[in-house]
């Protein structure tokens, strides 16, 4: 997807970013964790065309209006969504921590591997 030209493009990315987010935040409170890694590989491709044209487009008040209530919009889902996975991003944080004392243990006293 190339990088937006015109005003009405530039919101249409937003809307678009603004249409994963909020399906993000549907599957996350779902617990649907493989859905919302899928869906946030497909807003991050969207947010990189944004870049280089961060800055070229002016705006007068309505759609100063609009682009701040789609961000609004955009960054209370994806607050949501980074507070859902904070638990299950601790459980996989401790897990790891549990598998290296484990292989540690393994390797220091010759302990056999579980499972």
């Amino acid at each position: 997807m190339d990088a937006p030209a015109t005003l009405d493009q530039l919101f249409q990315r937003y809307e678009i970013i603004a249409h994963l987010s909020g399906n993000m935040l549907k599957a996350a409170r779902q617990d649907d964790w493989d859905a919302v890694i899928a869906l946030q590989q497909k807003y991050s491709a969207v947010v990189d065309t944004l870049r280089p044209v961060h800055g070229r487009f002016s705006f007068d008040a309505s759609q100063q209006a609009r682009q701040q209530a789609l961000l609004r919009c955009i960054l209370t889902d994806e607050a949501e969504v980074r507070e859902r996975a904070a638990p299950r991003l601790a459980f996989l944080s401790a897990l790891i921590a549990s598998d290296r004392q484990t292989l540690a243990l393994q390797k220091t006293y010759g302990v056999p591997l579980r499972g």
